[in-house]
Order: structure tokens, then sequence, then C-alpha cells
């Protein structure tokens, strides 16, 4: 049995199962939320006193020609993450949060296109101007300055950073200016595109004092990326145009891929942005490190099993490699089906085994693990769904397990094992009459079992069986779940 998998898309309609010829079919369903990444230092501060002193020992006093009242002065730049602001400050980063997230996001195929777009070859700038510059999803700027935030696919962090203007007078820095900006980095992936994209923006959005003197170049921001665990560069632009001016945005991309592409690697990889900032005379910042996001996994291991009973794949051959692609592995995708869509009684079944107690259910349910062994999922099958003779099946009808075959939690593969339960008997119909469970009360299939523990069997159309063993295969693969990968399911 199967269940329809999600692409991220929220749907007013039930969902549309054509697909490509030999491909599986992936229906769109509901947005789960993003999850927190959790225990990571979000703040940094190079500002100190003591720091600050360093600096000034190292750094030569301006030239009789620099602007601003700063000539003959030894100055130097810092910066902090997340300090608080003033009143003027907060509002003009609430306005840059604003002017930000009314672009619309990009959608799911401009980003597959800017990653089919980034070829593996030597370590060559790319330009960057702002159509290359991929937007992203709203949740992101529902999360500013909580660190990194992440689904299957994205992962986000916007941060407040403030860059510190200082005069060293007999030792001692004294406060001359400020400048803020918006620290925007967006890493994204797709389930079948094996390499991933790392940006970054960032916005002035205030200045005071030394903070506003931009003009003329005298400001400037530069960057670079790097990349930690199992990956090697494709690109990386840098920071252009560089100007580290009110308003400016200044973005950077990078590309990266694993370092093993063989069939079977799975690899691990965590991109990330550093980039420091230039005031014509003063000694310049330290470099900031965006801390990295959680990490991504890139995989060329994904395979349909022997496309028996549970993750059906049309058209490819027993084992075949689907080919690689990258997911963040920390987060545990969702399935969502409909009790009102194009094949609803798996939904009503699935729903009523979540409620009887056995797991899997969003979101909080103890989750699910999928299961790739061929000959376990077949055993989990027959002992969910003994074959005929054994039980006859109705004309039209298939027999659905909930926890699918293809899952550690199978009738099976699950310790402890329970035992079975149904809904039944003899017929169990939806609201507008269609069966969503037969089964014979010789077969002596229990009804009101509960708890976690067992599994549920019932007679469904065919139709609906059929199609969603499909839509799980498309699932699996487009979410690059891997054996013993968690996920639930949602039924709406």
């Amino acid at each position: 049995m199967a269940l329809i998998g999600s692409s991220g898309a929220a749907l007013a309609t039930p969902p549309n199962p054509a697909a490509a010829p030999g491909m599986p079919p992936v229906a769109p369903a509901a947005k789960t939320p993003p999850q927190q990444f959790r225990g990571q230092e979000i703040t940094s501060d190079t500002c100190s006193p003591a720091s600050l002193k360093a600096k000034g020992k190292k750094a030569r006093p301006l030239p009789t020609t620099a602007p601003g009242g700063l000539a003959g002065k030894t100055v130097v730049t810092c910066t902090r993450v997340n300090a608080p602001g003033s009143t003027a400050s907060l509002a003009a980063r609430d306005a840059a949060i604003r002017t930000a997230r009314s672009v619309p996001e990009s959608t799911g195929a401009q980003r597959s296109a800017a990653l089919k777009s980034a070829q593996p070859s030597a370590v060559t700038p790319k330009d960057v101007t702002p159509k290359d510059y991929v937007q992203p999803p709203s949740w992101c700027y529902d999360h500013a300055f909580s660190g990194w935030w992440y689904t299957r696919s994205d992962e986000c962090q916007i941060r407040d950073v403030t860059v510190g203007y200082f005069e060293i007078v007999n030792g001692e820095p004294i406060d001359v200016g400020t400048a803020k900006h918006l620290e925007t980095s967006f890493a994204y992936m797709s389930g079948d595109i094996d390499n991933l994209a790392n940006q970054i923006r960032l916005t002035k959005y205030f200045a005071e004092r030394a903070g506003t003197l931009d003009f003329w170049g005298l400001q400037q921001i530069h960057g670079w990326a790097t990349c930690s665990g199992d990956c090697k560069p494709i690109s990386d632009s840098g920071l252009k145009p560089g100007n580290y001016k009110r308003d400016q945005n200044n973005d950077g991309e990078s590309y990266w891929e694993p370092t093993h592409d063989e069939f079977g690697a799975i690899t691990h990889l965590a991109p990330t942005w550093n980039y420091f900032v230039t005031a014509a005379g003063f000694e310049p910042s330290e470099t900031v490190t965006v801390p990295p996001p959680p990490q991504a996994r890139c995989d060329n291991a994904f395979s349909t099993d022997g496309n028996d009973m549970g993750d059906y794949t049309p058209g490819l051959s027993p084992n075949a490699l689907l080919g690689a692609g990258c997911a963040v592995p920390v987060y545990t995708p969702t399935w969502v089906i409909y009790k009102n869509g194009l094949y609803p009684t798996v939904g009503w079944h699935v729903e009523a085994a979540q409620n009887s107690g056995l797991p899997g259910k969003y979101p909080s349910g103890d989750p699910l693990h999928r299961l790739t062994d061929s000959a376990k999922k077949r055993a989990n099958g027959d002992r969910a769904c003994p074959a005929t003779p054994t039980w006859v099946r109705p004309a039209n009808k298939q027999c659905d397990e909930y926890p699918m075959r293809s899952t550690y939690e199978g009738a099976a593969s699950a310790t402890p094992q329970g035992t079975a339960r149904s809904f039944a008997p003899p017929i169990q119909k939806t609201p507008i009459g269609d069966e969503w469970c037969e089964m014979d009360a010789a077969w002596g299939v229990p009804t009101g079992a509960t708890g976690p523990h067992g599994w549920s069997s019932c007679m469904l159309p065919a139709t609906d069986n059929s199609h969603q063993g499909a839509f799980l295969g498309g699932f699996y693969k487009t979410n690059r779940v891997l054996d013993n990968d968690p996920f639930r399911v949602w039924v709406q």
C-alpha cells in the first residue's frame, strides 16, 4: 500500500497523477513546516575592548586627505551578530525584511534550473546579477534572527549584523559610527539533481556617522564560500558588486557537488560563506564565518529494490538505480494523503489505523522507517495480507496494509510485532459510499483492537491501491528516502 508523495506545494484540488512515461507519479501535497536547527551558536562579537585594542596596535593613522573629519586618526572596524539595536535601526531592519519578503519566492522549476545550470568544471567565478538570486521561501523571513531553519530541500538563516567603527585614542577604543546589514543565507537542493547551491545576500539597511561614508566605494565587502565534508566546488562567485552601501544587495552564489558519485555512494556536505568589511583607512573587520547549516546528504544509492510490493516504479527494471540527488536527512519528510482526492480509500484506512494507535501519524507520532530489503517486504505483505486461497480477494479489490510493507514497522518486521486488526465487518464505507474496507469474518481479524504494536488490513478498490503504490515510489525518490530513513503520514 502506498500514499501520495509531498512536493511542498499546497493543494486546493485533488492531485493529478499524470507523469512522464516510465517515471513514478508524484502528486503535490500540502506544505509541512520547517524545523529549527537547535544547539547552534548564532551570536558572535569581535567588538570587545580587548579585540579593538589589539587591532588598534596594528592600525596606522589615516592620511590628511581622509574624509569625514577622520584625518590623522587611527580607526578600526569590527562586527557583532544579533546585537540589540536602537529604535531607529530596528525600524529600518523591519522595513528591510518587509522589502525582501515582498518578492515572490522562487518556484521549484526556477531552483531546478539554477542547479542544472551549474556544470562541474574548474573553479571559476560565476557572474551574479539580481536575476540569478533565488528568492528564499516566506518561512525564512518568519523565522529571522533565530538560527537555521530547514525542510527536506531548503535551509535558510537570517542574521542581523552590526559593523562597528572605532577610533583608538591613547590605546582606548572610542565609538565613531555603526552600520547594520541583513545576512540572508539560503542553501537549496533537489531529490533528482546531484549538486546543491548555497547563496548569501548582505543588505546594508542602517548607518550613522562613520558608517555613512559609503560613497565613492569607500566601504567594501569581500566574501568567499567554503564547504566541509564530502564536497568539491563547482563555482564560487564571491560577493558582488562588493559595495557596502545603504540598500545595496551584495549577492554571492556557490555550487557544490559530492566528492563521490559512484553507484551506492552516500556523502555529506555543509557549505558556508565567509566575508569581511573594509572602509578606506580603517583596519578591516575580522572575517565573519556564517555558521554552516545542517549537513546535506547527496547519494547515488536510491534503488527500486526489485519493484515489488510497496514502492513500484513503472517502466524500470528490478533494482534499477534512479540517479543521484540530495536532501537534508535530519528533516523528517511527511506524506500527505487525502480522503477526498482521486484515490481516497487509502486515506480512510490510514486514518483509522493511526487513530487505533499505530505509528507514523503526523506531526508527533513515532515515525515509520523505510525498508528496502525485498524479501522482508514480501514477508510483511504475506503476513498482513495472506495470498489467495487463504484470503480470497473480493471482485476488483486488493489487500491494503498499514504500516506499509516497505517499512520496518511492517507486520513481519516490527519489534514487538503485535497483532492484526481491521475495521469491518463486513464493509466500511466513506460518507459518499466508497467502500474503504471489506473483510471476511471467517479470516478472524479482530476489530476494535488498539495500541501501537501490530498492523491493520483492509480490502480496498484495486484502482486506489495500485495507484497509491506508484505514488509511494515517487515519494521515496523525490525525498531521497533511503533504507531506515524516518517519515510520517498526514491524512487530510
